[in-house]
Parts: C-alpha cells; structure tokens; sequence
C-alpha cells in the first residue's frame, strides 16, 4: 500500500526529519528535485522546458529541477519574478545562476518551450491564484506539455477541488514525499494527468514521532488486493465456496445475482416475488429462484439487499437489516431506508453499504456536491452506518485504521447496471468469508480492472464477461 497524506501531515513529516532527526532541508530539496527531473527527463529527452517557479520552496525544487535538466542536455529557461524567500531555495536559485541559467522574462521563458513546469505553489495554497502565480498558471496553458510539482496550481492538495478558475489541465504530476489525498479526488484527478511519487526519505520521521506513521489514507495495489484473494480448497464443494441471497428486483436483481457469480461463489439465491420470476430477462440458469421468505442464515452466507427492490420495502428492509444474523451488503433502495430511518448496524453484525454520492449525500443529509467536496470527511461521516465503499472515481472504502483507495476504473464504469454488479460482487466476497472491508475492495478493484478491459460504451453485461479476467497479480 502507499500512504495518502495532507498537505499539513507531509509538512509535519518534513519537520520531523529536518528538526527532528537533523537531515538537512536543502538535501531534501535535492531528493525531491533530482527525481523529479528524473521523471520528466525520461518522458522527454531532448524537450526544451521552461521552468515557473514561486518564491518558496516550491519554486527551490524548481531550481534544483532546472538545474538537473540542464546539466543533461535540455535548453532549460527559469521564470522566478519574485526570487527566492527560503535559505533553501536561495542556495538552489544562486547555484542554478552559476550554470547560467538566470532568470528570465516570462515572454522569453515561454519562447520554443515544449514542456512547462508549474513550481509555483505546492501544497500550501487556500485560495484562488493571483499575481504571478495566476500570470504563471496562464502561461502554462499555452505550452504543449504541462508538468506540476507535488499539487497543480489552483487545486487544493487535500480536497481536489478548484481554487478559482480552473487551471489546465496537466499531463504529469510529480508529488513530492508523499502522495497528497486530493490527487485522488475529482476535480483535480482528471486534471493532475499521470501521477509519479517521488521518495525523499519522509518515512524516517516516524523514527522522530512514531504517530507520523499512520498516514490519512493507503492506495491499494495489486499485491494488496491479491493477498485477499480466497483460497481455493481442490476438495471443497459447491456450499463450502459461499452462498449468496440476493434480494432485490428487475434487471438490477439480474446483475447483483450474476455478480455474486463472478466473486465467484458456489452457490447464489436470487429472493424475489413468484409473480416477479418472469420478469427477469436473461437470468442465469446457474441463479437459484426461490420467495423472499425462504432466507435462512443457515444456508446463506450473506445477503445482498436492494438494487431494484423498489420505494415500498421500508419495513423489509429495516427487518432484515436489523435480524438477519449473517453479514449485509445494502445498495440502491436499502440505502434510501437507511438514509430515512437512519438506522445503524446491529451490534456485532456485519453491515456494508455502497453508495455513489448521491446516495451518500443523503445519508449525511448534504448535497452530492458536498460530498465530491470532501469525500475522505464524507466517508468518515458515513461509518455510523456500516463499512462503506463510496463509489466514484478512486472509489474509498472505510478501512480500519485508515481508509483505502483504489486505483482501478474508468469512465465505463457509469453506465446503467454497474454498481449492481459491484453489489453482488461485493457480496459473494463476504460470503466467502472476507472482512468487510477487504470484501469491498477487492470487489472494487475487480469491478474497476473489468471496466478498463471492457472500454467505453460497454454495458453491465459486457462488465460481467469481462469480470473473469479481471485478477490481482500477486507481488
């Protein structure tokens, strides 16, 4: 897993190492210079670049940036209007002047530049860009490549979202120590482009405070999720391997069913209605159909609960959330009970829930808009109700300790049956007996990889048939 920070536990970890533990700044800045100019380097060789920098140390990794791309061959152009405020960056500023490379007008800076660095701010911005960052911001909107150090100029680094005007988008975005939470929100996840962490040595300040260890969130990679994986036993039969109930209606209930399938489980009831059977279109053979009344914790493992079960099963559903004995993964309609009756888990029962934003907003009683807003706060907020996976781009889940995030998806993903298969998905991984947590983000991860293999304009059907290849590698 790699650790997700703010801005202010970066800084916190920053000091711990400087203060703390007596490793110079200006070795750091050189780190996280070097590599930076590493990443840039290797994606464009022979670019002429222009550098922005601001007066802090932001614009001293710029410096040292700079410095590097010149010593291995670029033309490099330096734009500092208001100097260097910090010792570090005035060091790294004086040494970049001796190899030449003074200072210049912006005009000039930006004359033939085919790559453009935007070290104007870094993580400490509150408010909208003006002066010369907005003037810097600008003019990195009219070179063909953009590169930003550690957080774009104009996007808040724990949020993501736009601090005034929306700056351009950018197609690398080199965090610095530390990956900045807000890199995986929207809107700055779509406009920061590829993502390249570069390592300065921030884990030494747990040395100094052991509680700088825990970070804000983890990012989940694929060695994490395949850990996961169940173990298959070569002897086991088809009820050793899970059986999912699924209750819920229409189309929906199809694909929550048919998802369970693919965890894959070895057995999976869809409850539904006799009246309700010849509705739905394209069930499964493999889908046992039985009444709503025939759930039993003996014989299922956990329950999938609401995905097309309609705005009457108030009562159902509050029943069910409260008795059934095994664990429940609620989606869709049983998230509108929840959000109405404000009902919380039973103690020492297993609850899941799966919200997109809307359903989350909801729940929290704020608008979508509110939720995008601050999504790590909002599904903190959403914990009362049970383990959640917020849906969306890098979809959270509330882990123990700290929250994960995973990195799979696109924008196939939104499209009209999706989120059923997750539920099902989600739900034959609880089945075969996964903590919560771990049920929902291995299904996340799964559900997302499908996703990028199906492309855009596929459907929920086409997500299904692109679930069996859609595997974790172990590390």
């Amino acid at each position: 897993m790699i650790p997700v920070a703010t801005a202010a536990r970066t800084r916190a970890l920053d000091a711990a190492v400087i203060e703390g533990l007596g490793v110079p700044g200006r070795q750091l800045m050189e780190l996280a210079g070097h590599g930076a100019a590493e990443q840039i380097h290797h994606r464009w060789p022979h670019a002429t670049v222009a550098v922005l920098c601001g007066p802090g140390n932001n614009g001293g990794d710029g410096f040292v940036i700079a410095r590097w791309l010149h010593l291995w061959g670029h033309r490099v152009r330096l734009w500092a209007p208001r100097g260097a405020t910090t010792a570090d960056a005035r060091a790294n500023l004086d040494l970049a002047a001796r190899l030449g490379l003074e200072p210049q007008g912006l005009e000039h800076v930006l004359d033939g530049a085919q790559v453009g660095v935007d070290a104007l701010l870094g993580t400490g911005q509150q408010d909208a860009p003006r002066g010369f960052a907005l003037d810097g911001l600008r003019a990195l909107g009219r070179l063909p490549v953009r590169v930003a150090i550690d957080i774009p100029t104009g996007v808040h680094a724990d949020t993501g979202q736009v601090l005034g005007t929306a700056p351009p988008t950018f197609d690398l975005t080199i965090p610095l120590g530390r990956l900045k939470a807000g890199l995986l929100c929207p809107p700055a996840l779509q406009l920061a482009g590829e993502i390249a962490l570069v390592d300065i040595g921030l884990n030494l300040g747990r040395l100094h405070d052991p509680a700088l260890a825990t970070p804000l969130a983890w990012l989940l990679e694929a060695a994490d999720v395949a850990a996961w994986l169940p173990v298959e036993d070569g002897a086991a039969a088809k009820w050793h391997r899970g059986h999912v109930a699924v209750r819920a209606g229409g189309g929906a209930a199809v694909l929550a069913a048919h998802g369970a399938m693919r965890a894959p489980v070895g057995l999976v009831t869809l409850l539904a209605p006799r009246a309700d059977w010849p509705a739905l279109h394209g069930l499964w053979p493999e889908i046992i159909l039985a009444e709503p009344n025939s759930l039993d914790p003996a014989r299922h493992d956990a329950l999938v609960l609401g995905p097309g079960l309609g705005p009457d099963a108030g009562d159902e559903v509050e029943r069910l959330w409260r008795d059934f004995e095994n664990p429940i993964l609620a989606d869709a309609d049983a998230l509108a009970v929840l959000a109405e009756r404000q009902l919380s888990p039973p103690p020492e029962r297993i609850r899941a829930i799966t919200p997109h934003v809307a359903e989350a907003g909801r729940m929290l009683g704020r608008s979508a808009w509110q939720v995008d807003a601050d999504r790590f706060a909002a599904l903190a907020d959403l914990a009362p109700f049970g383990t959640a996976l917020l849906k969306g781009p890098r979809t959270l889940i509330g882990a123990p300790g700290a929250p994960w995030v995973n990195p799979t998806g696109s924008v196939a993903l939104a499209t009209a049956g999706s989120g059923d298969v997750l539920s099902g998905l989600a739900g034959g991984y609880l089945a075969r007996g996964l903590p919560a947590a771990q049920a929902l983000a291995l299904a996340a991860w799964r559900h997302g990889r499908a996703g990028e293999r199906m492309g855009v304009g596929g459907t929920a059907s086409e997500l299904l048939r692109a679930l069996p290849e859609a595997w974790p590698e172990r590390g």
